[in-house]
């Protein structure tokens, strides 16, 4: 899995494109064999100015070929980081599940599904 990390209106720090890496690799997590490549922006939209204008932009693109995005607009660019990459991981787990089904895999039922529980008398 390539990262790239960009900054527009900022300066990309070493400790922030580490921070990004990091979290980067946590939330692609087991299915990260799956991404070709993850891109993340990073935007400060009003500057030295303030205010909830940090934004994340993640683009993901598999190795199968399909690509899908994240955006989170905050106060900070960790939290930024974080929202949108929480979100890209949401997203990952259901694109990859999708096509682990249809491509014929079973669906594993949890134990407790499988119990048959007793009616109320």
């Amino acid at each position: 899995m390539r990262i790239e990390i960009r900054a527009r209106h900022i300066a990309l720090t070493e400790t922030l494109r580490t921070y990004v890496e990091r979290r980067v690799r946590f939330a692609m997590g087991r299915l990260s064999d799956q991404v070709r490549d993850v891109t993340v922006r990073l935007e400060d939209i009003n500057g030295p100015r303030g205010g909830v204008d940090k934004v994340a932009k993640v683009t993901v693109r598999l190795e199968h070929g399909k690509q899908f995005a994240a955006e989170a607009e905050e106060a900070s660019f960790a939290t930024a980081v974080d929202r949108a990459l929480e979100r890209a991981g949401h997203s990952l787990g259901k694109v990859l599940g999708r096509t682990h089904r249809q491509a014929g895999e079973s669906v594993r039922t949890a134990p407790w599904e499988l119990e048959e529980l007793p009616s109320p008398t």
